[in-house]
């Protein structure tokens, strides 16, 4: 018997299809997606954080505005301040009041950017506000009525009896955050004996 040796024939080399490639690209466009979702939702967060933190701001400013009115009423009105319908020095009568009669809320109808307000800490004092604010708050008072002393008004119930008259003031402030867009305005109903 003879034997045979046979060399082994190399193989031919398969050729490539790519479906590892594809897999991989595949995977790579998904962890894309998946990371640029993330960033945008942190983005998103941001933007929440940034305009809650200005907001928070205005209305911080609108709160002071709203005691400087007030401290305002107490040092330097006097029952014969000029309170007018085009608020001069921001000095207002009530918008039903007026020669031609408008229900549409005061500070609606006031030009904040116009020279009709007052400015914070101008006639008060005050200190001034955060250096964050891109601007000081602004307000104005209007004159409501004037009350009579006596006991049994609708505002004094569960209170000790009114011993004294007052007058009324409504004091509207208009605050602006740190960024110029971004405003609160507050009101509050100032009675001084």
């Amino acid at each position: 018997m003879k034997l045979q040796f046979r060399a082994a024939m190399p193989r031919a080399p398969q050729t490539q299809r790519g479906l590892s490639l594809i897999v991989t690209l595949v995977m790579l466009v998904g962890i894309t997606m998946l990371g640029l979702a993330a960033i945008g939702g942190t983005v998103m967060q941001e933007k929440i954080t940034g305009n809650t933190r200005d907001m928070s701001l205005a209305f911080q400013a609108a709160e002071a505005g709203l005691r400087d009115a007030e401290s305002d009423i107490a040092q330097n009105m006097s029952p014969n301040a000029a309170f007018t319908s085009n608020c001069n020095l921001g000095l207002c009568t009530p918008a039903s009041t007026w020669p031609t009669p408008s229900s549409t809320p005061l500070w609606k109808l006031i030009n904040w950017s116009g020279g009709a307000t007052r400015s914070y800490g101008a006639r008060t004092g005050a200190a001034a506000l955060s250096p964050d604010l891109a601007a000081p708050p602004l307000y104005v008072i209007e004159k409501l009525s004037t009350q009579q002393p006596g006991p049994g008004d609708a505002m004094g119930i569960g209170l000790a009896p009114n011993t004294g008259a007052g007058t009324y003031y409504r004091t509207t402030v208009y605050a602006t955050g740190g960024r110029p867009d971004t405003h609160v305005v507050a009101q509050s109903i100032y009675l001084k004996h």
